[in-house]
Order: structure tokens, then sequence, then C-alpha cells
């Protein structure tokens, strides 16, 4: 199964021990999930990793051995039901790389979609994916 993760979801588990988001990075190999998140979520995780514990930043770049990246995509010839424009290249690119869930901690912007599907993919919370999963 392919999780996309999104830039909270990535902050997340950089910066709390104890995160579900830290916990999905753990477990995801035994598993079987691919961790896929795009170059934008990369860069936007890389600017905001200094609002954390001094560590997370460290804990950032180990995780990112557990990453697959994918390019950027910003445009679709689908429609979406989605405001905040920063937030549709994370859709986007979600989409474009065949992800079965994206996950995201970012309820105010993805709060229309969570728990429901976008063209077959879940968009989801962590603790609704783990729980899903029977892990909760």
């Amino acid at each position: 199964m392919r999780l996309f993760l999104d830039s909270s979801v990535l902050l997340s588990a950089a910066g709390s021990e104890t995160s579900l988001s830290r916990l999905i990075v753990t477990i995801a190999e035994e598993w079987g999930w691919e961790l896929v998140t795009a170059y934008y979520c990369r860069d936007e995780t890389n600017r905001n990793i200094h609002k954390f514990p001094p560590n997370a930043a460290k804990t950032w770049k180990a995780l990112q051995d557990d990453l697959s990246f994918t390019a950027n995509a910003l445009t679709s010839n689908r429609p979406l039901l989605l405001t905040a424009s920063k937030d549709k290249p994370v859709l986007i690119s979600a989409l474009a790389a065949k992800s079965h869930v994206l996950l995201t901690l970012d309820t105010g912007d993805f709060g229309i979609l969570l728990d429901t599907r976008v063209y077959g993919m879940l968009v989801t919370t962590p603790r609704s994916f783990l729980i899903g999963q029977g892990l909760g």
C-alpha cells in the first residue's frame, strides 16, 4: 500500500517520538507500506522544521531515507474540491503518484475531504488510518 505523507505528517514524525505519524514511519516496512511524498512537501518541511525541538532536524534527515520522493504535480484534468491553493499540489501530487492513501494532519484545509476518497485515494489522518488498519 502506497501512503503519501503531507508536510504536516512529516513534521509530526520528525518532531515527536510519540506521534502517530512517527509510528507509521517506524512500522511501515513491517506492514508493507511504501512511504511517498512530493518534493513540494519535502521543501515545506525543510522550511518549517526549525519550529520544532532541535533534534527534529536530525530526525527529519534520517527519516528521508525511509521515503520515496515524487515529482511535484501542479495541475490535474479532474475537478478537485479543495479551497486552499497551497494544498492543491499535495493532493494532485498524491494522485499522480498513484497513492492509495493521503495522510494529513491539516484538518483545516483538508477537512472537507477527510475520511473520503478522491478518485479512489483515501484522504485521512494518521489516527484514522491506524484505526482502519486495526491498530488503534
